[in-house]
């Protein structure tokens, strides 16, 4: 009984200071592509981008209805007119094209361009609200749903609604450039 009782003494001891941390350790997650795609400036962000490429898109398709008119001329006129004037106008298509091809990519590129700047703004802004907050609510740890590779978490633990919460006030302030 003695021996027990020194056994449960120790044990009790070691785990007192587990349990004390366990009552302490405020842990919480947050999904970042949430917050990109609920929040204020993440919609605005996205009404932006698609205005751009709707501009873009308009051009495009002008210069694509004019090469299908030059490829239909080439493709009328080949049995009537010279092998040297087809192969002439074959060559200012094929000009045409490229141009077209050159284009398309310029305007892809621009649009990646423009989603990783304001991506990376508004997620410097995000993460300046999580600190505050982390600091604000004392908690010892944050994660980032995805990149943490959580698998699984309680939705207890998951402030993501709170922080889209505190940036669309932060953004009210501070609107988007």
């Amino acid at each position: 009984m003695k021996r027990f009782i020194t056994v449960l003494f120790v044990v009790t001891i070691l785990l007192t200071p587990l349990a004390a941390m366990s009552q302490t350790l405020n842990v919480a997650y947050i999904d970042l592509q949430k917050v990109m795609l609920e929040s204020d400036q993440g919609k605005q962000i996205r009404g932006i981008l698609t205005q751009d490429a709707e501009r873009l898109k308009k051009n495009l398709d002008g210069k694509q209805t004019e090469l299908q008119r030059l490829k239909d001329a080439v493709e009328k006129q080949g049995a009537t007119i010279t092998p040297e004037a087809r192969a002439e106008k074959e060559k200012q298509y094929q000009a045409k094209l490229k141009d077209y091809q050159r284009l398309y990519n310029d305007y892809q590129t621009e649009l990646q361009q423009k989603d990783m700047e304001y991506t990376q703004k508004v997620l410097k802004e995000v993460e300046d609200v999580v600190r505050s907050l982390g600091e604000k609510e004392k908690y010892a740890l944050i994660l980032e749903k995805s990149q943490a590779g959580i698998l699984y978490a309680t939705p207890a633990i998951d402030i993501t609604n709170k922080v889209i919460s505190l940036f669309n006030e932060m953004a009210k302030k501070k609107p988007i450039k």
